[in-house]
């Protein structure tokens, strides 16, 4: 195998693995991660989607419970 295909295919498998890394953390499916692999759309849909997208776990992060907040407290 040429070498400059196996290098290849060894940094877009290594991408793939940071951007699946990142997908599962912020909530999405990281089989999206395979967009990697098609040639310079992919990448960009990716990195457009985590960019501006509405992640799920901030959903539900803002769905959980406050601590009520009393105004005049001054112990800060």
């Amino acid at each position: 195998m040429n070498p400059v295909i196996l290098g290849a295919l060894l940094f877009y498998g290594f991408l793939a693995y940071c951007f699946y890394r990142i997908l599962l953390r912020v909530g999405y499916t990281p089989w999206a991660a395979l967009l990697v692999f098609v040639p310079f759309v992919g990448q960009t849909m990716l990195i457009a989607w985590l960019a501006f997208g509405r992640w799920p776990l901030l959903r539900r992060a803002e769905q959980w419970p406050r601590w009520p907040v009393d105004e005049d407290d001054d112990t800060a």
